[in-house]
C-alpha cells in the first residue's frame, strides 16, 4: 500500500482489516447460536486447521489483481470462503454439547459426514498440492466447500 502512496499509518491500519473478518463472523455465529464467542472461536480456528482453510485463503490472496475483473473475482472467492467457513463452523457447533471440545465436535461432525468429507478433502488436498493456483482450481475448491454446505444444510 505504501508503494501506491498510501501514508504509512493508514496502510498499517488497512492491512489489519483482513484479520477482523474472522472476528466479525465469530461474533455473528455466537449471537445466532447463543454460544460463547470464545467457544465459537475455538471451533472456527480448529476447523480452519483441519480443513486447511487458512492455506486456501493464502492462495486466494496471492491471485493476481492485474485488472478490475481479476480483483472482483478474487474478492468474490475470498468472500465465499469466509461465508463457507462461518457456515461450516455453525454446523460443527451443532454437534455435541456445551462441554464438548472443538476436537470432539469435529470428530462427531466428521463421523456424521464421513463420505462427503472424504471426497471433499481429497479434492482440496489435490488443489493444495498444485504447483500453480489460479481462478480455475480455486473456483473448484470453493465449489467443493459449497458442496459440504449443501450436504449439511
Amino acid at each position: 500500500l505504501t508503494a501506491a502512496g498510501v501514508p504509512d499509518e493508514l496502510a498499517v491500519r488497512v492491512a489489519g482489516f483482513s484479520s477482523a473478518f474472522p472476528a466479525l463472523d465469530i461474533v455473528a455465529i455466537a449471537d445466532r447460536t447463543g454460544q460463547d464467542p470464545l467457544e465459537v472461536a475455538e471451533v472456527y480456528y480448529d476447523l480452519a486447521d483441519r480443513l486447511r482453510i487458512t492455506q486456501l485463503m493464502d492462495r486466494i490472496i496471492e491471485l493476481p489483481r492485474a485488472d478490475r475483473w481479476q480483483s472482483m473475482a478474487r474478492a468474490s472467492i475470498r468472500e465465499d470462503l469466509y461465508a463457507a467457513h462461518a457456515a461450516l463452523t455453525s454446523d460443527v457447533l451443532s454437534v455435541g454439547n456445551g462441554s464438548s471440545t472443538p476436537e470432539e465436535r469435529f470428530l462427531a461432525w466428521e463421523s456424521k459426514n464421513a463420505a462427503i468429507l472424504a471426497r471433499s478433502r481429497s479434492t482440496l488436498e489435490e488443489i493444495q498440492g498444485s504447483d500453480a493456483f489460479d481462478l480455475a482450481n480455486l473456483s473448484v475448491a470453493m465449489r467443493t466447500m459449497r458442496t459440504l454446505l449443501r450436504t449439511h444444510a
